[in-house]
């Protein structure tokens, strides 16, 4: 799939997942060879909103597990609308877990995907308290896992993330007794 291939299939998906958006300083592709693509696009130059290729997974070498972050997402959108359609599975695994290497993402692409699978719950499963609460989790594990003690604009997201999850259990539970 070329550039040409990676146009058409944009243009197809007019109605493609949101990104959530990277934090600034984002460093997981600082470090990636020059001649690196995409291995869903199969294009190294940046996507459409400018962003380069990024790989913060346990992948090696100089061509494995390099990505778009809007290459991750929309494949962790279909991966996981197939997943509901056929009502099985965890549908964070793909936001949650490099399907190379089979290990979690890391930092910034860990936090940007779980923040993207939270916005792919709201615009698709808006009434799915269970789905919201995992997408919750999912940002509040991410950035206890990063250095949100000497950081903190994190530890205000990971402040919100908890109080968002509190209110969805509270709001859950009135709707349990309202019933």
């Amino acid at each position: 799939m070329g550039k040409k291939s990676r146009k058409a299939t944009r243009q197809k998906e007019s109605s493609a997942p949101h990104v959530a958006a990277a934090a600034p300083g984002d460093t997981a592709s600082e470090s990636r060879p020059p001649s690196t693509e995409c291995w869903i696009c199969l294009d190294g130059d940046p996507d459409d909103e400018g962003k380069s290729i990024v790989r913060d997974c346990s992948c090696r070498g100089d061509d494995a597990g390099f990505a778009h972050l809007s290459c991750l997402v929309s494949y962790a959108d279909s991966k996981s609308r197939d997943l509901v359609d056929a009502g099985e599975g965890d549908i964070s695994e793909s936001w949650r877990v490099c399907p190379h290497c089979r290990q979690n993402y890391q930092r910034q692409v860990a936090l940007d995907m779980a923040n993207s699978l939270l916005l792919f719950i709201d615009e698709n499963y808006p009434g799915s308290e269970v789905l919201k609460l995992g997408g919750f989790s999912m940002i509040i594990n991410t950035i206890d896992s990063m250095d949100y003690e000497n950081n903190p604009e994190l530890r205000e997201k990971g402040k919100r993330a908890a109080n968002q999850m509190i209110s969805a259990i509270q709001e859950s539970g009135e709707d349990n007794n309202d019933g």
